[in-house]
């Protein structure tokens, strides 16, 4: 994927309506999505006598048409959520955790300069690369972020006894939304999965062996999908279809059943997740260009080192991002918004824009909320193009003393509304 890269669309609206009850709380996401196939995602395709992976975005979601490109990567929706424990969330909201020498940017930090580092390195997380995190997971003052100067282990855990994290569920429609959970994740000093495991794992693959696994053929017919007939647009109904490669429908890989031109098996089997990362329950349909998404999970968990530990009355900030057929910083993201739950925020955006930036959730009774009693927040998402915190903090930007004291919200930093920021 290049850097200029851009969606076909800048701006989208994310319809979302939020209830609570003693012991739960909900959240029902709709968005107009009028290409199909965002459920498919991450494929393994014989082609031409050998074994591609096809996880670029997927061919529908560019702002330039390309008949060559391959790819299909799923549709998700997430958002990040804190109690007021990491300073200047409230103001910033998901640009905080966007810095220079991350993936996808064109300062991404190689791997062997990641490898070599104390703390990203083999000796410590052994990563490939740099994802989010929070300033204050790094020495210096609140706002400096050089990940090269991340706090020591001993510090970072401290950190996150006293919460501060970013909580980071999403619902993914092909890694997720066929098992009925989310994915669960929090931000300190990298985007970490939650303890346990989540419901997706990776199986390997040779592109003269082919993959481990493939469909049972009793589950699909020649153990794999069709590449040419997904391509043309014939998908597997998202409802009730088989496109995910579910452990108990999976058997060993057989070339003599399964490899044929075209061949399509995913390279993400799914399990049952456990501990932390099973918090969220979720579930997701794609009817007619749009997905209705709700997640669930209770307001206190047992795992407070990485889950945002919820009550009635308290007062959260929040902000949500939808991605199409593509990941990293390839999607739509929201401001920073005040969520009460049962409470009247008051937050200092709301000044600045004539849209909501407190959203109430609404108490039920019940199982389930009857969301046709439940408020509908009509909020904006934009494409954040490659802005960063570090854009933010520069002695060249306008505004960067404000920034720096935490004493502005991207509200007003562009101009009132998120429409105003394309292009920014």
């Amino acid at each position: 994927m290049t850097e200029d890269w851009l969606p076909a669309e800048t701006l989208k609206h994310l319809d979302t309506q939020i209830a609570f009850s003693s012991d739960r709380i909900y959240f029902r996401f709709r968005w107009d999505q009028p290409h199909p196939g965002g459920w498919i995602h991450d494929m393994l395709v014989y082609q031409d006598g050998e074994w591609r992976q096809f996880a670029d975005p997927s061919p529908w979601v560019t702002a330039t048409e390309n008949p060559e490109h391959t790819g299909f990567y799923e549709d998700r929706v997430s958002f990040l959520l804190d109690d007021g424990s990491v300073r200047g969330f409230e103001e910033f909201g998901g640009w905080l955790t966007v810095h220079d020498g991350m993936r996808s940017l064109p300062s991404e930090v190689p791997e062997p300069e990641v490898q070599a580092h104390e703390h990203f390195g083999p000796d410590g997380l052994d990563k490939t690369d740099i994802r989010k995190y929070i300033p204050q997971a790094c020495d210096g003052e609140w706002w400096e972020n050089d990940w090269r100067e991340m706090k020591s282990q001993t510090e970072l855990e401290r950190l996150k006894r006293e919460g501060v994290f970013l909580d980071l569920p999403m619902w993914r429609a092909h890694r997720s939304n066929p098992k009925g959970f989310g994915t669960d994740h929090h931000v300190l000093d990298y985007r970490h999965s939650d303890q346990g495991h989540n419901t997706y794992t990776t199986q390997e693959w040779d592109p003269e062996d082919g993959p481990e696994l493939m469909w049972d053929p009793a589950v699909v017919e020649g153990g794999a999908l069709d590449y040419h007939e997904i391509r043309d647009g014939t998908f597997p109904d998202q409802q009730e279809g088989t496109y995910a490669l579910e452990m108990e429908d999976a058997v060993p890989f057989d070339p003599t059943v399964a490899e044929w031109e075209g061949a399509m098996i995913p390279r993400r089997p799914l399990r049952d997740p456990v501990g932390s990362a099973a918090d969220w329950k979720a579930s997701g349909v794609w009817d007619d260009g749009e997905w209705v998404v709700e997640m669930w999970r209770d307001l206190q968990t047992d795992h407070p080192l990485d889950t945002t530990q919820l009550e009635p009355g308290g007062v959260y900030t929040w902000t949500p991002a939808v991605h199409h057929g593509a990941g990293q910083r390839w999607h739509w993201v929201g401001y920073p918004y005040k969520l009460g739950l049962g409470a009247e925020p008051d937050y200092a955006g709301d000044q600045y824009t004539a849209g909501p930036t407190e959203l109430v959730a609404t108490e039920f009774t019940g199982a389930t909320p009857d969301w046709d009693r439940i408020e509908t927040y009509t909020l904006p998402l934009v494409f954040p193009g490659l802005l960063t915190w570090n854009d933010l903090i520069d002695e060249s930007h306008p505004r960067a003393d404000d920034v720096r004291d935490a004493a502005v919200t991207m509200w007003e930093l562009y101009e009132n509304a998120p429409e105003s920021f394309i292009g920014q």
